[in-house]
């Protein structure tokens, strides 16, 4: 059994957590794999927005393996060894240009709610709860606080962070955690239908212009058109802009293929 599945169909990969014994707790093999699926849809070039979900009704993920994780620290002092291990590429700043979704279900906690943050849209189910209750073990939140803040603010994020409480799925919607709740059994058919939406559109104008809005966190106005103006050159002579022109003519659905 993998620790995270990855499937693709129709230009749409979906990405399974899948260690629902222990709720999705992240240990080093499930960060391992999850990198590597998250990478797989990075670099696949027939899939052009993910889905992230659960195998697990119960929850999403509740966040680090505790257990795992103080036996890693009780063998070694290499605290960069550790975060090279307990690290999600999703959570750094940028991660790729293609749209990600994340699906919730159940408990979305510590590292689990920090890997949604890290995603472009989250649905969530009414029976969500998220929480970040690092403090509670003596550990600060990190790339959680940075990716919140820019999506909810600072008032917000703080009365999260800073309680370690868990918040409902109705706080979830009313502060922009979530794009939307629906209920438990249509979170991942929602996630789905959002995901056939974006996956009708360019995915090179798509990509361009997500690049656009998430690096406005953390990039200049005019960094941001210096390097819009390489890839808007690329797109504007592309076959998909051809098609995309020639189907609004002859007012029909477009057919792009990525180039």
């Amino acid at each position: 059994m993998s620790l995270v599945e990855y499937t693709c169909k129709d230009n749409i990969a979906t990405i399974t957590l899948n260690r629902p014994d222990a709720m999705n707790a992240f240990n080093p093999d499930m960060y391992l794999a999850f990198n590597a699926a998250t990478n797989r849809f990075k670099n696949d070039n027939n899939a052009w927005v993910a889905v992230i979900t659960s195998s697990s009704e119960k929850a999403f993920s509740a966040g680090v393996d505790v257990k795992a994780l103080d036996a890693a620290m009780s063998t070694t002092t290499d605290i960069k060894a550790l975060e090279a291990i307990y690290t999600i590429d999703l959570e750094e700043e940028y991660f790729c240009d293609k749209p990600i979704i994340a699906a919730i279900n159940g408990y979305c906690v510590g590292e689990g709610l920090s890997l949604v943050l890290g995603a472009d849209i989250r649905i969530c189910g009414k029976n969500a709860s998220f929480c970040l209750p690092e403090a509670k073990v003596g550990l600060p939140t990190l790339n959680a606080a940075i990716h919140g803040t820019r999506l909810i603010g600072s008032a917000y994020m703080l009365e999260l962070l800073l309680t370690g409480e868990h918040k409902d799925a109705n706080w979830a919607a009313k502060t922009g955690l979530v794009n939307c709740m629906v209920n438990d059994d249509d979170v991942y058919d929602t996630a789905l239908a959002w995901a056939e939406k974006i996956a009708a559109l360019s995915p090179l104008a798509i990509q361009a212009t997500k690049s656009a809005a998430v690096k406005s966190h953390f990039m200049s106005f005019a960094d941001i058109c210096a390097e819009m103006a390489i890839k808007r050159k690329t797109i504007l002579n592309s076959k998909d802009a051809i098609e995309g022109r020639q189907a609004f003519i002859e007012k029909r659905k477009p057919k792009f293929i990525g180039e």
